[in-house]
């Protein structure tokens, strides 16, 4: 099964405002997480119902929640 991509309004932002190389680097792990989402680790407060996920790059980071058919992007972060 194929998964979609759902970015959240702040985080389409922080995309907008990245350099070139960086957003190729972030487009890069969104594509790795798209496609194994349950691969990283399970970052989610005790007692949270909402599956939160984080996948780092080079040097990028992406904090997400996996969707039946799709992921749903709440952060970005570039350390470049």
């Amino acid at each position: 099964m194929r998964y979609g991509v759902v970015v959240e309004e702040l985080a389409s932002e922080v995309m907008g405002e990245l350099p070139t190389e960086a957003l190729r680097e972030v487009l890069e792990l969104v594509e790795q997480v798209r496609a194994a989402p349950r691969v990283w680790p399970d970052v989610r407060d005790p007692g949270s119902v909402e599956e939160i996920r984080e996948a780092f790059g080079a040097r990028c980071w992406i904090q997400f929640m996996p969707h039946v058919g799709a992921i749903e992007v709440r952060e970005i972060g570039w350390a470049g």
